[in-house]
């Protein structure tokens, strides 16, 4: 055994036993409130950075489980996707934030077993233990993300874009189920007790 064996094997023991929080990209991290064009410059929502600072203090690590941009002038390419994720592993690693792994699906097949709310990116992030998703946060921007939150046991919260309604209440009355709104990450991150 190595001189410190024991120190990486107690560190990767408490990054193990961190909480995640599952999130998607557009809506919730990036500002999607004007059509997003792949090759524009890619920028936190108002207040995501200090959000994500927030939530990693309070013990929690992420999973991005993402899509097609709701508003966008033309669809991403698997291209466009890793350079966006890229950019923001870079931008989670600078606020001490740690992404666990990242999922995406370019396609708007709704047949896609990868596409929202269809469950393969999810079901393939429990596979690989990148999360357990039964009683972990799901943050999305749309409806389709709080349907495929449920349909994982996840909790469905959703960041309300602005000057948009939220078309939610039809869903939870069929389902059963309250989705948690928030007019941004901030807003959720400053409501959410430590996980420690």
């Amino acid at each position: 055994m190595g001189r410190y064996t024991a120190y990486f094997n107690d560190i990767w023991k408490m990054q193990a036993s961190r909480k995640v929080i599952g999130i998607t990209l557009f809506g919730a991290l990036i500002d999607n409130s004007t059509p997003f064009t792949p090759g524009n410059p890619v920028d936190f929502s108002e207040g995501a950075g200090k959000a994500v600072q927030m939530l990693t203090q309070k013990g929690y690590d992420f999973v991005v489980v993402t899509g097609q941009p709701p508003s966008r002038t033309k669809n991403l390419e698997q291209h466009d996707f890793e350079n966006i994720l890229s950019g923001m592993k870079n931008a989670f690693e600078q606020l001490g934030a740690r992404i666990k792994n990242v999922y995406y699906a370019p396609s708007v097949d709704k047949n896609d077993p990868y596409v929202k709310p269809n469950t393969g990116m999810f079901d393939r992030a429990q596979a690989e233990g990148a999360v357990k998703w039964e009683g972990t946060y799901y943050i999305g921007a749309e409806a389709n993300d709080a349907k495929v939150a449920v349909k994982v046991k996840a909790i469905p919260v959703l960041i309300k874009s602005p000057g948009k309604e939220s078309k939610t209440k039809a869903f939870e009355l069929t389902h059963q189920v309250k989705v948690q709104e928030f007019n941004s990450l901030l807003e959720f991150a400053e409501q959410l007790p430590s996980s420690y």
